[in-house]
């Protein structure tokens, strides 16, 4: 029984795991279709000639290169500040005792649940008045500082035994100095979620910079593949083909981080 169980949640996992990957082969089967093959009537799985053309187009008719560069500044930048800002607070709400500090957190937390579109006018309207508009700074910032980072770290920090910041203040070591030389090093595998989080979600944004970028060649990653839409007309391949070349840093940055990922996910609940 035990057996016919396993076999039954290894057949179920198999087709959950088919069902989430179909999606990124059928991208990349179609980026590898002459664009009649896509717009036909005749359903074709497999692509007739296998061709390389629609990524030799991207490369070579778009501005696909800079698109690149301005989304891996964007993502790299959030992500850094991201960490920045989150791993003090963080510490702060996990270990330091101060009046307030749980409706602080709760306040921090109900950020998470404020849609993004309702805070883009005056967000603009601020941006706007410093004279950032049309620059990657103003696509950087509001991805700054992620609700879900404070409470992944808060929580993997509030499982490091406290006796060990008592031993390094028995030692004459500042709270600055802990925080540097015993949470930073112990809280690396909870920072390397927030750091793929903060990356994925900058990487992926959309709405924001579509709206504050004007330029072409200043456009990000998804901003550029959706203008193809508009300067080369509607080509599935092709954007096949750029959505394709997107997804390779995402792919690339969580096949490297994703042991840490895994183990901060694992303890960021734990409690010592």
């Amino acid at each position: 029984m035990n057996h016919t169980r396993k076999v039954v949640f290894r057949i179920l996992e198999l087709i959950f795991i088919f069902l989430w990957v179909f999606p990124l082969i059928w991208l990349v089967i179609t980026s590898l279709k002459l664009e009649e093959e896509v717009v036909t009537k005749t359903f074709t799985f497999w692509p007739q000639n296998p061709t390389l053309a629609n990524y030799v187009k991207a490369f070579t008719s778009t501005y696909i290169v800079n698109w690149m560069g301005n989304s891996f500044i964007v993502s790299l930048g959030a992500m850094l500040l991201t960490l920045l800002v989150d791993a003090p607070i963080a510490y702060a709400f996990a270990k330091i005792r101060f009046k307030g500090r749980n409706i602080l957190f709760w306040a921090v937390m109900g950020g998470m649940m404020v849609p993004f579109q309702v805070l883009i006018v005056p967000l603009y309207l601020q941006f706007n008045s410093y004279g950032m508009i049309n620059t990657l700074s103003a696509a950087l910032l509001p991805r700054v500082a992620l609700p879900i980072g404070i409470f992944i770290l808060k929580q993997f920090y509030e499982g490091i035994p406290n006796d060990l910041e008592e031993a390094a203040f028995i030692d004459g070591a500042s709270r600055y100095r802990i925080f540097l030389r015993i949470i930073i090093p112990l809280g690396q595998s909870a920072m390397a979620t927030v750091i793929i989080l903060s990356f994925i979600n900058a990487w992926n944004d959309f709405l924001w910079p579509l709206i504050v970028i004007n330029d072409t060649i200043k456009y990000t990653i998804t901003v550029g593949i959706a203008n193809f839409q508009g300067t080369h007309g509607t080509q599935y391949s092709l954007i096949m083909a750029g959505a394709a070349v997107a997804s390779i840093p995402q792919i690339f940055f969580y096949i490297f981080f994703r042991k840490k990922i895994i183990a901060g996910i694992a303890t960021s609940g734990m409690k010592g």
